[in-house]
């Protein structure tokens, strides 16, 4: 696969990229004297490398500088042309918004922009979901030799941006776990990938178990926690509680008497209150009855109240003397009526105090043989005794049973610790063997990208380098690159941050070269790639790029204009300036990326 075309359906705003089919430059010029100090110059050089993942269907992230600034690109859509190893061309289409939905055509030809094509054009696929969008992608660039990992796990090493120079293995992307990254590539590096990934697997499994040792044995406060000791102490635990049950066992009787005298303790307590309380009230109705049987009488006197109206002048009717007189008798029948009914209310009131006061001085008489009874009575004491000794036990045999639980954890993880690393030892052996045939061996993939890894490192600086693998004492891969000294001994520094960045490019073009006799990716493309280096090494790094272009590769890479050993185009050892395939410069909106406002 190589780069073929970058463009938007904004090309009134964004400037179109041509690659090249070998040597390409994004090349931004400095024409402003007082921006040549400048660290970052914000002309768009970097941001193509940003969308070329972008388009190469990376993950949607809101910090990523399109979704930033969403309410500036949201109506755009971009679009990348590349050629598949068969010679045919896919155009990726993704719009902005919403970022997730990808459309696909493939073409014989170039078709170099969609957007002006006419109506009769479509796409294979159109508005394809994300994650399927992928395994399109995937199928179209037919990377087999990448299996079992997708196109993207390799994305971070064809597009080195800044943040990717700090490691030649690692990605500034990689800050997972190991297993996330190294197997990997120790793929890319020619390791057979089931045993490595078998290999951090097993190691992660290994380490979770030691992890629920340590916690257990922790908590239980050391590892000699001995089953065969705790079983002991169980038993003896058990038979405890057996003799303290069957001295219980042997009070069955005496128990049921006891538990029934001090029932009827609690019974009689509640029986005298509530015939007290029924006492009390009879004793205040009967009050109540007898005050209103001695209060019923007529008091109204017929010839007194003549002899009052005759002394008044008043005529006392007979008419009214006979209606009152007749009142009164009703009223009379009445009132005995009442006083016979409340005497009988009387006389049953009477006969339930007697009742109350005689089942009273019963039940005092029982409650208090029976409180006797709990007082003197030692069975009761050693009884209760016995019980709590009996709760306790029982609560240290749960305990001792919860420890031989975890005895039995601990045996069980020491017993898979040992299998896990028994089956970690013999993967790494299986890969440290690996190891060592591809190393040996100069014809394995691993032996030609280190050759060409060393021979780019030696044009550009005129010195060794190489590239190795081992495992670590924790049972990891580990990749390193490195210096040779004079002695042929490797250093241990990478002799500062143009020489790092130096080692990554040369990585990267290497493992292109090493993967020529395979279907893979041909390009690759390194931000300011010449950067910092001394002008005779940007000369010699310029000449390896041009000797990849010839092998049918595909470097791209952005710089400053002062960044070229010599202008473009004065000598062969500088670019040309068919090389550029965008110039960008400071002069105003016209010279970025997007001709527009700065962000």
């Amino acid at each position: 696969m190589k780069l073929y075309r970058l463009y938007s359906n904004r090309d009134d705003v964004f400037q179109a990229v041509q690659f090249n089919r070998g040597l390409s430059a994004v090349m931004a010029e400095i024409r402003v004297p007082a921006n040549r100090q400048l660290d970052t110059h914000n002309l768009g050089k970097t941001t193509i490398g940003e969308l070329l993942d972008f388009c190469l269907l990376r993950g949607k992230n809101q910090d990523f500088f399109l979704y930033k600034h969403g309410e500036r690109f949201a109506d755009y859509t971009f679009y990348l042309e590349v050629q598949l190893p068969d010679g045919r061309f896919l155009t990726l289409a993704r719009p902005v918004t919403p970022g997730s939905r990808v459309s696909f055509a493939l073409s014989e030809a170039p078709l170099r922009d969609v957007t002006t094509l006419d109506s009769s054009f479509q796409w294979d696929h159109v508005g394809v979901a994300f994650d399927r969008a992928r395994l399109l992608l995937d199928g179209y660039l037919s990377l087999d030799v990448l299996q079992p990992w997708h196109f993207r796990k390799l994305v971070g090493y064809l597009i080195r941006s800044q943040r990717d120079y700090q490691d030649v293995f690692q990605l500034g992307k990689f800050s997972g776990k190991h297993q996330e990254w190294k197997p990997f590539v120790g793929h890319l590096l020619g390791l057979s990938p089931q045993p490595v990934i078998n290999l951090y697997s097993k190691r992660e499994e290994l380490a979770e178990v030691n992890a629920a040792l340590a916690t257990l044995t922790r908590e239980w406060g050391g590892d000699d926690v001995d089953a065969s000791v705790v079983d002991g102490l169980i038993s003896v635990k058990r038979r405890e509680i057996e003799t303290r049950t069957a001295s219980l066992d042997s009070f069955d009787f005496y128990e049921v008497d006891l538990r029934l005298t001090a029932e009827v303790v609690e019974g009689a307590e509640q029986s005298i209150s509530a015939l007290n309380d029924e006492s009390y009230r009879l004793a205040q109705l009967m009050q109540r009855i007898s005050e209103s049987i001695a209060g019923e009488q007529v008091v109204f006197r017929p010839r007194e109240a003549e002899r009052l109206f005759n002394e008044a002048g008043v005529v006392f009717g007979e008419q009214i003397k006979r209606d009152y007189n007749q009142l009164v008798a009703f009223n009379q029948a009445i009132t005995n009526e009442r006083r016979e009914a409340l005497q009988q209310q009387l006389a049953r009131a009477q006969q339930r105090a007697a009742e109350i006061r005689s089942e009273l001085d019963r039940l005092n008489d029982d409650r208090a043989r029976s409180l006797e009874f709990l007082r003197e009575s030692d069975a009761l004491v050693k009884y209760k005794e016995l019980s709590r000794e009996l709760a306790t036990l029982q609560g240290e045999l749960s305990a001792l049973e919860a420890r031989r639980s975890a005895a039995s954890r601990l045996l069980e993880l020491r017993r898979s610790a040992r299998a896990l690393q028994e089956e970690f030892g013999h993967l790494e052996t299986q890969v440290e063997s690996e190891i060592e045939e591809l190393s040996a061996d100069e014809g394995s993939r691993f032996g030609r990208l280190r050759r060409y890894f060393t021979e780019i490192v030696y044009e550009v600086l005129g010195q060794n380098a190489l590239i190795a693998i081992r495992v670590n004492s924790q049972g990891g891969l580990e990749f390193t690159a490195e210096f040779i000294g004079d002695a042929g001994n490797a250093t241990s520094g990478d002799r500062g941050t143009s020489y790092r960045k130096l080692l990554c490019i040369a990585f990267d073009l290497a493992m292109l070269r090493a993967y020529s006799d395979v279907t893979f990716p041909r390009f690759v493309y390194h931000d300011g790639a010449l950067e910092q280096l001394e002008p005779r090494k940007r000369e010699k790094l310029i000449g390896v790029l041009r000797e990849y272009d010839r092998l049918g590769f595909q470097p791209v890479i952005s710089l400053l204009d002062s960044d070229l050993p010599a202008p473009l185009g004065s000598s062969p050892s500088t670019l040309s300036a068919g090389d550029v395939v965008l110039t960008l410069h400071d002069e105003g909106a016209s010279g970025r990326l997007f001709r527009d406002e700065s962000w």
